[in-house]
């Protein structure tokens, strides 16, 4: 299960008007953290989610949220597994 969806991300940061440098220093994390996690080249640890939602103004839940949201739609239309 993904932590957090890269596409969402990159809309919050979007939405709040926040570059990849920015969002880093209000986590508290390094900026090359948030790149890659936004780039889809890593996955973040819980405590970076959890950083991460608080910087953004979200909470961690709804960061799942829409992770998992993300995950159902890319998997959606495809046959289940039985």
């Amino acid at each position: 299960m993904k932590t957090i969806n890269p596409d969402s991300l990159r809309d919050l940061l979007r939405q709040r008007g926040l570059s990849f440098e920015a969002a880093a220093v209000l986590a508290g994390v390094d900026t090359s953290v948030v790149s890659r996690v936004v780039g889809g080249k890593r996955q973040a640890r819980p405590e970076t989610v959890v950083r991460l939602a608080r910087a953004l103004g979200v909470s961690a839940r709804r960061m799942q949220a829409m992770a998992n949201a993300a995950c159902a739609a890319e998997h959606e239309g495809e046959p289940v597994a039985s």
